[in-house]
């Protein structure tokens, strides 16, 4: 059996699926039922999405009570072909350690919070799969997905409080995803300062700030590790610097997009983008808008190097999200303005999807500032003990240029969906 020893606060939420439209044909009603989550069965031969799936390939949404499913028509009836995609919500009596153990037939991947729980992508006959996680009282995320790979379906999760004794998680415990439910900001607009776009005042210039981007051409900016390239999805479009988006196969889980099918973003045009020059001690200012159910992200410590292949590697992220309708946007630490999967924004500062944020990013001499149409919304210090500690438990404690107090480049995300970004400016600080 395998054993995953996950040392991170989580909140469980069990993902239910979306058919391929728009949040509003989701199962409204039912998800205000207790003790339900959503699942998604889709037509699929096969062990994975493959890329050329049809858009309109039948799927069917149900409403699921448990992760005890043993019989076939507890699944999709006779059918061993499918991919299930769930998500939902896990009510945790007590703050501890808590011992799981997943029983399936086929391949699964089983989340906590967006962290792997159990992951056996070979194709078995019921085998059981151990994992572990430190979780707080109250309600918290999973999600998974699915395939029985031909096999008879089945799918058992059971927990412990000291792993020995295991017991399927009663019926009571599942519940939907309503209590992480996050309101956008709704506070006064920040006002513009009356400047045309990707133009620097009399006052900026005097204040020795300087353009990023001119906004007509990509100047200035190259693919990450790629010095003098840059993908032909990212353009200047409109006085916009716009990351054009891909196609993939899409559908809704409990109101949350989900986007699956393999990508090369080197041979379409994408990956992530930097800026030529590198910069250490810096004032930096731009305005993003994300696409629906979009995700991207702000990074300013990138370290070029090609044992590397994407820029999150060596930086922390400042995250740019839809927090409504992107499964991320159910998670603290993943929202808009967050710093990815460390310290939560407070307060939210985010505009509703379609609306232009504005982003004020400080680092100088090790402390950082993320601020978020006009307020604040969390600071730390690379050099504090604290910050060491929070590293040390985090995914990125083995990636040693990971938040460079020294010079890094600035970098956007090639994260499938589309974003636009202006008035990128810097100021370098003494």
């Amino acid at each position: 059996m395998k054993r995953i020893r996950l040392l991170a606060l989580i909140v469980i939420v069990v993902v239910g699926c979306k058919d391929q439209k728009n949040d509003t044909d989701h199962l409204e009603a039912n998800n205000n039922e207790l003790g339900r989550y959503e699942a998604v069965f889709i037509d699929v031969k096969n062990t994975m999405i493959p890329e050329d799936i049809d858009p309109n390939v039948l799927k069917e949404e149900r409403l699921l009570k448990n992760v005890n499913l043993v019989d076939t028509d507890q699944f999709w009836g006779t059918k061993k072909d499918f991919g299930l995609f769930a998500m939902g919500s896990l009510e945790i009596p007590e703050t501890k350690i808590y011992y799981f153990k997943l029983t399936s037939a086929g391949k699964i991947v089983f989340k906590l919070n967006n962290k792997d729980l159990v992951k056996n992508n070979v194709v078995h006959s019921n085998e059981s799969n151990l994992g572990e996680m430190y979780l707080e009282k109250g309600a918290t995320i999973f999600e998974y997905e699915y395939y029985p790979a031909f096999e008879d379906p089945y799918l058992v999760l059971e927990w412990s409080k000291d792993g020995k004794t295991y017991e399927v998680i009663p019926d009571a415990t599942f519940n939907n995803l309503d209590a992480f439910s996050v309101d956008n900001w709704t506070g006064t607009e920040v006002e513009s300062d009356g400047i045309q776009d990707n133009v620097l005042s009399e006052k900026e210039k005097k204040d020795s700030w300087e353009l990023l981007f001119d906004g007509k051409t990509t100047n200035g900016w190259h693919t990450y590790n790629k010095p003098g390239m840059i993908g032909s999805k990212w353009k200047a479009k409109d006085g916009m610097l716009v990351f054009e988006g891909r196609d993939r196969f899409e559908f809704f889980v409990a109101g949350r997009k989900i986007e699956l099918g393999p990508v090369n973003k080197a041979l379409d045009g994408g990956e992530d983008i930097v800026s030529d020059r590198s910069f250490e001690n810096f004032e930096l200012t731009l305005e993003w808008w994300i696409s629906e159910a979009g995700n991207n992200g702000i990074f300013y410590t990138v370290q070029e190097d090609e044992i590397y292949d994407e820029v999150w590697k060596t930086s922390p992220e400042m995250q740019i999200m839809d927090n409504q309708k992107h499964k991320d946007g159910l998670i603290n630490k993943h929202r808009a303005g967050d710093l990815y999967d460390l310290i939560e924004s407070d307060p939210i500062r985010v505009k509703p999807q379609g609306k232009w944020n504005k982003v004020r990013i400080v680092k100088n001499k090790g402390k950082v500032e993320h601020w978020l149409n006009g307020s604040k919304v969390l600071a730390y210090d690379v050099h504090s003990s604290a910050w060491k500690d929070l590293i040390s438990k985090s995914k990125f404690k083995d990636l040693t240029e990971f938040a460079s107090s020294g010079p890094g480049r600035i970098g956007f995300q090639d994260h499938d969906n589309i974003v636009r970004f202006k008035n990128i400016k810097i100021k370098k600080l003494d």
